[in-house]
């Protein structure tokens, strides 16, 4: 597979761009950028403003699909299921905690993703060799909201990890009362 050098320049430039705002909760307005690094985005803003492009619409596929799962998850697993047990009169508070936190989680990953949905459309929307600082600030607002949208998915994560985890502990109590016969 032959790589485009030009096109590998320009994505460790991003990577190098946008990563080293990734630590620094700095606009450029707190620390200018070097006139260094406004030719570098002056130099490189069509192909940079193509990779954000190409970011920006694989990051719409993966939400959409993720999010088409995470709702499925709530509504017709962990919702369904936690009323099947309430109106069985068993002790669902395990389970509807969890449920709870997750759907909560969830509305967050909702909000926070269209925060960073806007402000990389903002950053797209720059023209970079017009306003290279309004752009590196852009990006560096995209980048720290998409740090938010991945914390919010690994705390999905762990919701549904906690959800199993009462499941099997539902499981157990109801095998413990059914006296051993599983239905």
């Amino acid at each position: 597979m032959k790589i485009n050098k030009k096109l590998l320049s320009v994505l460790l430039f991003v990577i190098t761009f946008v990563g080293a705002t990734s630590y620094l909760n700095v606009s450029a307005q707190d620390n200018p950028i070097s006139n260094e690094q406004i030719n570098r985005i002056y130099t490189n803003c069509t192909l940079t403003k193509n990779t954000l492009n190409q970011i920006h619409a694989s990051d719409a596929l993966l939400r959409v699909n993720m999010g088409q799962i995470y709702e499925s998850m709530s509504n017709k697993l962990m919702t369904r299921f936690n009323n099947r047990v309430a109106n069985n009169n068993f002790d669902n508070k395990s389970l509807k905690s969890v449920t709870d936190s997750y759907n909560s989680t969830l509305d967050t990953f909702r909000t926070d993703y269209k925060r960073y949905e806007e402000h990389l459309t903002a950053a797209i929307n720059i023209d970079c060799k017009k306003q290279p600082v309004s752009f590196y600030d852009a990006i560096s607002s995209a980048r720290s909201d998409r740090g938010r949208v991945h914390n919010d998915i690994v705390k999905i994560n762990q919701f549904i990890d906690q959800y199993q985890l009462a499941v099997g502990e539902f499981e157990k109590n109801y095998i413990d009362i059914a006296g051993g016969a599983k239905n």
